[in-house]
């Protein structure tokens, strides 16, 4: 039950209760009226009288209907309190429904804008899915996965924030608010370096970082650094990334994944895989692999501390030739043992070819 249905029960239980005290309150001012006029009878029948029992019966039975006037004053202050009290806490109940109604007014409104948003970002995945099996030919080159070789494992470190990304927050109330999210992302660079210094072939792992990365950043990175891996992290949707835009302005730049995927394989020296460190960035995995032989993903939103743990783990691992998949599960057991939600958002995607469990980027020296 909705809490505005609770709160509008107990306020139709608090209006039979006013009424109850309002009509107990009716009665016993009829009855203190009552003893109040025969009590001022009998005195007057009592002064009028010479008898001195007829005065003496009638001061008695005037002294009763004094009593019975003292009781009926007594209930009704009592029950007078008892009824400002109610009257309190129906002000405060009707106080308090307003509110639930228009969090909740808020709330509708807020989940009917995210279905919304889903069933667009439905709708246009599925026409870039009509407009892909509808081109006579493949726009996106198609590499082959190659051999780990012996030099430096070089990453091209890419991070974005644009400030204009909302997200819609849920307050303890019910309240829902867009807000603008700002990532740490510059934290979870330092992390990773940090994290490389302790591994065991350190100096086998060259990070290239490109801050407030653009798509020609992007480019630029692939021709000056051959990188062997492409990490992306920064803002993402279903629909691709938000990276910064060429005027440094706060809209950022929308990168659909077909683009990304073209721009991966406008190289003669594509890299091996794509880490994309950003909120349900593996919705984009299909047509990546078209260029990249495999994807690191996350299939939902993930928070920046778990992302920045993901991360450090990840290349910790990596830079201690293990294994694509070994590195992986590393960085999941290792978000999973830090308590952070989130530790099954991050999945691998590659393609048939490709062995993940025996995929080892860092060669150790023989």
């Amino acid at each position: 039950m909705a809490r505005s249905d609770t709160l509008r029960a107990e306020l139709a239980r608090l209006q039979s209760r006013k009424a109850t005290l309002s009509a107990d309150i009716a009665k016993a001012e009829k009855e203190a009226s009552g003893a109040r006029e025969s009590s001022r009878k009998k005195r007057d029948q009592a002064g009028r009288s010479k008898n001195a029992a007829t005065i003496r019966n009638a001061l008695s039975a005037a002294e009763r209907e004094d009593k019975k006037l003292v009781a009926a004053e007594n209930k009704i202050a009592k029950v007078r309190k008892d009824l400002a009290g109610v009257e309190k806490t129906i002000a405060s109940k009707t106080t308090s429904l307003r509110s639930a109604e228009t969090s909740e007014e808020r709330g509708a409104a807020s989940r009917q804008k995210q279905e919304d948003t889903k069933r667009r970002q439905g709708e246009r995945s599925h026409a870039r899915d009509l407009a892909r099996l509808s081109r006579p030919g493949p726009e996106i080159r198609y590499v082959e996965v190659r051999p780990p070789e012996p030099d430096k494992l070089r990453v091209l470190y890419l991070t974005a924030n644009p400030d204009a990304i909302e997200q819609s927050v849920t307050y303890p109330d019910g309240t829902v608010q867009q807000v603008g999210t700002w990532l740490r992302v510059d934290q979870e660079v330092r992390q990773v370096r940090q994290a490389l210094r302790g591994s065991k072939y350190r100096d086998l792992v060259q990070i290239d970082h490109a801050p407030a990365a653009t798509l020609n950043d992007l480019i630029d990175g692939l021709n000056d650094h051959r990188p062997h891996i492409v990490h992306y992290s920064g803002h993402a949707s279903a629909a691709g990334l938000f990276m910064e835009n060429d005027a440094g302005d706060l809209d950022g730049s929308d990168i659909d994944f077909q683009l990304l995927a073209r721009a991966l394989g406008a190289t003669d020296d594509p890299p091996r895989l794509l880490v994309l460190n950003a909120c349900e960035s593996l919705a984009g995995a299909e047509e990546i692999l078209q260029t990249v032989p495999a994807v690191i993903g996350m299939s939902d939103s993930i928070g920046d501390t778990s992302a920045t743990v993901f991360a450090a783990a990840f290349y910790s691992a990596i830079a201690s030739a293990q294994s694509l998949a070994t590195a992986l599960e590393q960085a999941k057991v290792r978000m999973q043992a830090a308590a952070l939600d989130g530790s099954d958002l991050p999945q691998l995607r590659a393609r048939d070819d490709v062995d993940t469990a025996r995929l080892v980027l860092v060669t150790p020296p023989a």
